[in-house]
């Protein structure tokens, strides 16, 4: 009896000692070979549209500027630098005759060039504070990859650790700067070409409102910052590998050397942006400085108090301080975009702009 109720639950239970074994195999989905095609750079693919993402970077980093007042604080910091460099030079300018014991002179081929050591200091001086500030921005900008955005106080702290590096580049910039500037002032042809440009832009009217210190410390201060330009235009990814891939010196010329041939077509949309910004202007500087021609050389127009003297003075007085705030404002732009370049060398996948203080731009793939 017992036993036959064990077959009536076993029955239920849907199990039969008796029953033939099953047999299970895996079932294998066949998928048809594919081709994977390789992520393309974002804004679309080819050289053109790379050029595309570089001017979507250059109008983010001015739209970033807008949107984070805050950042308005390095181009305070880096206009205070640019103030310290007008009075500094305007000290050399004003004791010109006792720079004897400051002097160098070496042969070089046919010419004997003068290096003021003074000079070398200055731009010593001024390059670390803007290697310094640029360090900041790109801490600033870029600390969010950790998890934890910092503040600007905070950024420059923590630039510390690479302090000596970065002193050592700005030495490096400031020996290059220096023989630039001695070339530029006292070799024939670049002298030709400085002295075109300043008859051009900056001569008349400015002759008759800027004394002739002030004319002259401009002068060669300008000369400077054109150069200071040029050198970070050339060394622009040192700074951002430094202190964010923890490199020395010469690691980080190296990887700055690839970064610029990967990201050269972005770096060329960010030149459109940035060039026509200048073009304009340098229209507009052409058109005061020529503006004697354009008046049939009306003189009285400019010395005559009851005519034009007193609105010639504000427009040359006012376009100069201009230049000042738009290159102070201009090197904080120029930070943030460096950091987006510098976020999307060495790597295929998209990259977005940054425009706010809360997004974090990683450090590339290497």
């Amino acid at each position: 009896m017992m036993a036959r109720v064990a077959d009536v639950i076993r029955g239920w239970l849907g199990w039969c000692p008796n029953a033939p074994a099953m047999r299970t195999t895996s079932t294998v989905l066949v998928v048809p070979s594919v081709t994977a095609n390789p992520a393309q750079p974002a804004g679309g693919a080819g050289s053109a549209g790379r050029i595309k993402r570089g001017i979507g970077i250059a109008t983010g980093s001015i739209k970033t500027l807008i949107r984070n007042k805050r950042l308005l604080w390095f181009s305070l910091l880096a206009g205070i630098v640019m103030l310290f460099l007008i009075t500094a030079e305007a000290n050399i300018v004003a004791n010109s005759e006792s720079a004897l014991p400051f002097l160098v002179g070496i042969p070089i081929m046919d010419s004997f060039l003068v290096f003021d050591t003074r000079i070398f200091l200055l731009q010593a001086v001024c390059l670390s504070c803007f290697n310094l500030l640029l360090a900041g921005l790109v801490l600033y900008r870029s600390h969010g990859s950790t998890g934890k955005f910092l503040k600007i106080r905070d950024a420059f702290s923590v630039v510390s650790p690479h302090a000596g590096t970065l002193a050592a580049l700005s030495i490096v910039m400031a020996v290059a700067g220096t023989i630039i500037e001695v070339v530029v002032n006292q070799t024939q042809l670049f002298g030709k070409i400085v002295f075109s440009i300043s008859m051009v832009v900056f001569y008349l009217p400015y002759a008759y409102y800027l004394p002739d210190i002030l004319s002259s410390v401009l002068f060669f201060s300008a000369i400077i910052m054109a150069i200071t330009i040029l050198q970070f235009l050339l060394a622009q990814y040192v700074v951002p590998v430094i202190v964010l891939e923890n490199k020395g010196l010469f690691p980080a010329l190296a990887v700055s050397v690839t970064l610029m041939k990967e990201t050269w077509r972005e770096w060329l949309g960010c030149i459109l942006v940035y060039g026509v910004i200048a073009l304009g202007v340098a229209a507009i500087a052409v058109l005061i400085g020529q503006s004697p021609l354009l008046l049939n050389h009306d003189y009285d127009f400019f010395l005559s108090l009851s005519r034009g003297q007193v609105l010639m003075t504000v427009v040359c007085y006012g376009f100069l301080l201009a230049c000042g705030v738009l290159t102070a404002i201009g090197s904080t732009i120029f930070g943030i975009a460096v950091t987006d370049l510098y976020a999307c060398g060495g790597t295929d996948t998209v990259h977005s702009v940054p425009e706010s203080e809360t997004t974090a731009v990683a450090a590339p793939v290497r």
